[in-house]
């Protein structure tokens, strides 16, 4: 009582023998922590409850602040129960804020350009936007003033024309907004050339690390980003430190990281660690682009995220951050709580660390994801107003419209459509569509692209410039060159790293393939549209050679580990890939709706 934690009830009774509800514990907790005042708290919070108008006018307040301190778990579409009994599970966990030190540590990955509001048509809601994300940092510093840390996983600029068109800057300036603390260079960072990358990390307000990318001439870290830094929150120093994946060597044109090696990240994190807590780090904290994946059913987490996890030895991290496989991942990995918030800001990650106040030891941690529907904060007006900036810049060429979709346009396998088996298995609407569209304006025989190229779906109805754009965003252009039919098999057999399956998007080709087949035998059959055998039963059939045309990304060898195209000795460049879809599907749709259904190109045996 003399604290203002309890009062008694409307009847001036205690109730010592009555069980506290969970709104209760929130408002005796959150007055303990905020030494018996109300707490001023963005209160759309509670939309995350479907009972939420069941709970009290006068506990609103608290159980808002309660989600944000990490009393209870905001969970999309679950419910609150306000006025059921606390467990002691759920009281010893609500004591935690009030007995240690709280660091929430908010992440983003993979933005991609992403900066403007989308729309989850399953939901009917509004979700994502920087303008979102930002709301729900400052919520979280409204509650965690001292103890709210920022972090991206990288790939933050490549993928909008709000994005590419100004290099970035469009993302850096909203990113600089928010506050964020730091970022990782992911691999798509470098789509723009070594020079941008450099150049816009000369021009961040914040720290964008990359302590694993080493230049081969010295052997030695590159000196145009920096390995960590160390932030200042609530008397604790955190050290936070960047690294990028080592998959960024096939995942990124060649030609934009010629002289670099992305190292094995564990040493490094290893050896950092301990120059960090050398420099009075309290704690150590990695965001990475490195990939992490999660098992639906079992719910095992996998990937470059967890082998560092598992790679360094306890105590040497306090948490990590991961970003690249575009997936949903959070636990407790080695005793270290990992997070990869999702892409396009679909997500936020959120660690909260309990540290001790004395030893500034972690003493216990959690791990999940927030959701970034519009409804469950209030978006940041200043962040806001800077998108709309940019946005009416390039507002003419966005909307311009090139065509009407007949349905809805994906990139996804027509097989995933039907039976809901894999995303990336054999051809998809899309990449039928950009690939005839490669082959037309180069007039070759055979056009190949990667489905990871390939980013957007369109919707049903009008097709504007700035839709075509999200689908193709790297800038890549065509090449073509001579290729052998050899080749052409060799080329149909590589599988994709996600699915394990063939995803090679083509044009000009027949193809029948069997998945019960071994590895690099699964083509049984290949043939020219027009019935010139290729390849039949274990023969090639033809000594000719074939005018093929592919992106410039592939065309280097390197590019998604398609190697086959760096025996091509005679490349020539032509359009922008962009440029040629739109001009293909412009003209497709003077005689009216484009549809994309699937033709005859793919036949997979074992699942006719």
């Amino acid at each position: 009582m003399a604290a203002g934690i309890v009062t008694g009830n409307e009847q001036g009774r205690f109730e010592p023998g009555r069980t506290v509800t969970r709104e209760e514990l929130a408002v005796m907790v959150v007055k303990a922590i905020t030494k018996g005042g109300e707490p001023k708290v963005n209160g759309n919070v509670l939309n995350y409850f479907k009972d939420s108008a069941e709970i009290s006018d006068w506990a609103r307040p608290y159980v808002a602040y309660g989600v944000f301190a990490g009393l209870f778990e905001p969970r999309l579409d679950g419910h609150f129960d306000p006025k059921g009994a606390v467990t002691r599970d759920e009281a010893a966990k609500a004591l935690k804020p009030i007995l240690f030190q709280v660091v929430d540590i908010l992440t983003t990955n993979d933005i991609h350009g992403h900066i403007e509001v989308g729309f989850d048509k399953r939901r009917n809601q509004e979700q994502g936007g920087i303008e979102t994300v930002a709301g729900i940092v400052y919520d979280f510093r409204a509650v965690n003033p001292n103890g709210t840390v920022v972090v991206d996983g990288g790939d933050a600029w490549q993928g909008t024309l709000i994005s590419n068109t100004t290099n970035g800057q469009s993302v850096m300036d909203t990113m600089a907004q928010v506050q964020y603390d730091a970022a990782a260079i992911g691999n798509h960072e470098f789509d723009f050339g070594r020079d941008v990358l450099i150049d816009n990390i000369r021009k961040a307000k914040f720290p964008i690390l990359g302590a694993n990318i080493i230049e081969d001439k010295t052997g030695k870290r590159v000196d145009w980003a920096q390995p960590y830094t160390i932030v200042k929150k609530g008397g604790l120093n955190i050290g936070i430190i960047g690294l990028a994946t080592p998959q960024t060597k096939t995942t990124t044109k060649s030609t934009n990281i010629e002289g670099l090696t992305f190292a094995d990240p564990s040493p490094f994190a290893k050896n950092l660690s301990t120059e960090l807590r050398g420099k009075g780090a309290d704690l150590v904290v990695v965001t990475s682009h490195l990939p992490g994946e999660e098992d639906a059913k079992s719910k095992q987490i996998m990937g470059e995220l967890i082998d560092l996890a598992a790679g360094t030895g306890s105590g040497t991290l306090d948490a990590i951050v991961g970003g690249h496989s575009h997936r949903r991942v959070a636990g407790i990995v080695n005793g270290v709580p990992v997070v990869e918030a999702q892409n396009w800001l679909y997500a936020v990650g959120h660690i909260q660390l309990y540290v001790d106040r004395e030893t500034k030891k972690v003493v216990s941690s959690d791990a999940g994801p927030l959701e970034t529907y519009t409804n469950l904060t209030t978006a940041n007006k200043d962040v806001q107003k800077t998108v709309a900036d940019y946005q009416s810049k390039i507002a003419a060429k966005t909307n311009e419209v090139i065509a009407t979709a007949a349905e809805k346009w994906t990139t996804q396998s027509f097989r995933y459509a039907v039976n809901g088996g894999q995303r990336r298995d054999g051809v998809t609407p899309i990449g039928n569509s950009v690939t005839d569209a490669m082959r037309a304006a180069e007039k070759s025989d055979i056009a190949f692209t990667n489905i990871g190229g390939l980013r957007s779906d369109i919707d049903a109805g009008p097709v504007t410039y700035g839709k075509m754009f999200e689908v193709s965003p790297f800038g890549n252009y065509n090449r073509t060159g001579t290729m052998t039919a050899g080749q052409i098999k060799k080329l149909l057999e590589v599988t994709d790293q996600y699915s394990k399956l063939p995803a090679l998007q083509f044009s000009g080709l027949k193809v029948e393939w069997d998945n019960t087949r071994p590895l690099g035998d699964k083509y049984t059959k290949i043939t020219l549209l027009d019935g010139t055998p290729v390849y039949t039963d274990g023969k090639l059939n033809t000594e000719r050679t074939f005018k093929v045309t592919t992106n410039d990304f592939m065309a280097t060898g390197s590019g998604d580990g398609f190697t086959t195209f760096a025996e091509v000795k005679d490349w020539k460049d032509g359009m922008i890939m962009l440029d040629a879809w739109v001009q293909y599907v412009k003209e497709q749709g003077k005689s009216g709706p484009v549809s994309l259904q699937q033709d005859d190109r793919e036949v997979r045996l074992d699942l006719k």
